[in-house]
């Protein structure tokens, strides 16, 4: 389980409903946020996968803006399903901007190395240390359905797709700005492709629609480019479409200082405790960071939802122990609402414990989650041994 994961059920939630007294407040705030505002929703009836789906495909479109980083949750999803090779994913990702100058020795596990703004934290290194950075898994451990060919034969298509990925958005996702309508309607599409990929990180891929072109046979580069046509792509293309003319964009962009177009604004997925979570980001500044979380959700209700994504902001930043991102900030965007709501970590802490320590809030939260953590790794153990065995 990841720490989201608890934060859902279990000790840690509980925890949460009993220590943060304010989280209801905290939530009708958010909610209060966004109740008169217009929602852009998707045209027609739509399956089931589409909502999550459109919001990742959202939110690697507002990734591009940010960093050019490798995805990490879509190549690893394409690992976990048994298409490719975890070597492959590995070289796969050096051939990004940020993993580029890797040294010889990290390339062969440049999924394990990270960005952070002072340098880079090794997934690795921090695991076999039992660091509170790092400890990521696969899913795909958990029995999820792998598919199985010999030879791995999909790595050849995959590969060039990725790269007329990267040569695509070389060309038309500048950092900071985006792009004419024709090129974001490609830059949609290609996302909406890597998002189907990422599901396969933590789920089932062989029940994603996009993986039924992987079920006969190797498909084409073109076969995976028509999987996305352009039905699936209008309602994730609403969304940017949306964060421009919200002015929602350019409030982010302040958020990392106003950096010049073609400077990256942070990091993306960053790797604060035992998981990271493809739909955050953090934002460099000045004065300290802002961790940023995307919702694209129609409704931003005031329920136990609502109190869990505050939880989850919060967790970012108390999990952080080493302050290694500066995170003084807290924001969520609601894609579907065009509405930035921000927070000070401390206003949010003081708000939510309601008079509360927070320093010894802070402690047991963090020795909880520790403990927790520390058990979910020797089930791991458990469950690899007896596999092996």
């Amino acid at each position: 389980m990841s720490i989201v994961s608890h934060l859902y059920h279990g000790e840690l939630s509980d925890w949460c409903e009993t220590r943060l007294t304010g989280s209801a407040e905290a939530a009708r705030h958010l909610a209060a946020q966004v109740r008169d505002c217009e929602i852009t929703r998707p045209e027609g009836q739509v399956d089931r996968h589409h909502w999550s789906q459109a919001g990742r495909a959202f939110a690697l479109r507002l990734a591009a803006l940010i960093q050019p980083a490798p995805p990490y949750s879509a190549l690893l999803g394409l690992a976990g399903a048994g298409l490719v090779s975890r070597s492959w994913a590995d070289e796969q990702a050096t051939r990004y901007p940020t993993h580029a100058r890797l040294p010889e020795h990290r390339r062969e596990r440049a999924l394990d190395m990270r960005p952070t703004p002072g340098g880079w934290v090794d997934l690795k290194v921090a695991r076999d240390a039992g660091a509170t950075v790092g400890m990521v898994f696969a899913p795909a451990e958990q029995g999820h359905r792998r598919f199985s060919r010999p030879g791995l034969p999909d790595e050849l298509v995959l590969s060039e797709l990725f790269e007329r990925i990267r040569h695509y958005f070389a060309e038309h996702a500048t950092l900071g700005r985006l792009g004419r309508p024709g090129a974001e309607r490609g830059l949609a599409r290609l996302c909406w492709i890597l998002a189907a990929f990422q599901y396969a990180y933590r789920n089932d891929s062989i029940e994603h629609p996009l993986f039924r072109v992987f079920r006969d046979d190797v498909p084409s580069v073109e076969e995976l480019h028509r999987s996305a046509d352009d039905e699936a792509i209008a309602d994730p293309l609403a969304l940017t479409h949306r964060l421009s003319t919200s002015g929602a964009l350019e409030q982010i962009r302040s958020l990392a200082s106003d950096p010049p177009i073609g400077t990256p604004w942070g990091i993306n997925c960053p790797v604060i405790f035992d998981h990271w979570d493809d739909h955050t980001f953090v934002l460099d500044g000045p004065d300290g960071a802002t961790l940023l979380e995307i919702a694209a959700v129609v409704s931003a209700d005031v329920t136990r939802r609502g109190r869990r994504r505050i939880w989850k902001m919060l967790a970012g930043a108390w999990l952080d122990t080493a302050d290694t991102f500066r995170i003084r900030t807290l924001a969520v965007y609601f894609a579907r609402h065009g509405v930035l709501v921000t927070w000070p970590v401390a206003s949010l802490t003081e708000l939510l414990l309601e008079g509360r320590d927070p320093q010894e809030a802070r402690n047991e939260f963090v020795g909880l989650a520790t403990c927790l953590r520390d058990k979910d790794r020797a089930r791991r153990a458990a469950w690899r041994e007896g596999r092996d065995q």
